[in-house]
C-alpha cells in the first residue's frame, strides 16, 4: 500500500544518485533487515525539513483531517476505499504530471510501533516537487510515486534523532496506474500481469 508520507524531489535523486548512507542490508534470503551495507543508498523519509512549518511530510490520503489513529491505520493496512472517495477514487497524477495533497500537521511517536511493524515490507511513497502554507494548511505536490522499505525507526528522544530510514524497494501495486513508454513517473513500482481473454 501507499504510506501517508511524502518526501522531496530532490533527496530521492540525490539518493539515486549516491547520496544518503548505506549503513542497512536487506537480506532476500532471511527476509531480514542487518545491519551493515549492500549498496542500496537510504535516506530519512520522516520527520524532515519540508520548508513548511509545522509539517514534517505527512500526507493526508483521504480525509484533511487524518487523526493519528487515521495515519496508524494507512501504515499498517493501506489507503482504505472510504480515503481513496476522497481522490476521486483514485490517486494519480493529472495531465500537468501532477497531484495535490494536504498536509498533516506535526510530528507523532504515536505512529512508531506501525511503522516499526511494517519494516521490510515494500511500500510506495509520494514523491514531492514542492510545498506550500503552514501545518494543516500545507498543500504538496506531487510528481512521483516511489517503491520503497522501512530499514530503521527511531521516534523517541529529541527531534534531531528521530527518524525513519528507508531504501529503494521494487513494489508490486494491484490497481497501480502503468505509465506510457515515453513518461515515467514513478520508480520502483510495478502493476501485476493480468490475463485477458
Amino acid at each position: 500500500g501507499i504510506l501517508p508520507f511524502a518526501l522531496d524531489e530532490e533527496t530521492w535523486n540525490d539518493m539515486l544518485a549516491g547520496g544518503g548512507t548505506d549503513d542497512w542490508t536487506w537480506n532476500t534470503e532471511s527476509q531480514a533487515i542487518e545491519c551493515g551495507a549492500d549498496g542500496v543508498r537510504e535516506v530519512n523519509l520522516y520527520p524532515q525539513g519540508t520548508g513548511s512549518p509545522g509539517n514534517r511530510g505527512t500526507v493526508d490520503i483521504g480525509s484533511n483531517n487524518n487523526s493519528t489513529a487515521d495515519i496508524a491505520r494507512q501504515i499498517l493496512h493501506g489507503a482504505s476505499p472510504e480515503d481513496m472517495a476522497h481522490h476521486g477514487g483514485v490517486l494519480e497524477l493529472d495531465e500537468n504530471g501532477e497531484l495535490f495533497l494536504n498536509g498533516d500537521t506535526g510530528i507523532s511517536a504515536g505512529v512508531k510501533d506501525e511503522l516499526e511493524a511494517i519494516k521490510g515490507e515494500p511500500k510506495v511513497i509520494p514523491i514531492f516537487r514542492t510545498v506550500v502554507g503552514p501545518g494543516n494548511n500545507a498543500t504538496y505536490t506531487i510528481v512521483a510515486f516511489a517503491g520503497v522499505r522501512i530499514m530503521e525507526v527511531k521516534l523517541t528522544g529529541k527531534m534531531s534523532a528521530k527518524r525513519v530510514i528507508i531504501q529503494p524497494a521494487n513494489m508490486v501495486l494491484r490497481g497501480a496506474i502503468p505509465g506510457t513508454e515515453s513518461v515515467q513517473t514513478s520508480q520502483f513500482v510495478y502493476s501485476p500481469v493480468w490475463l485477458v481473454r
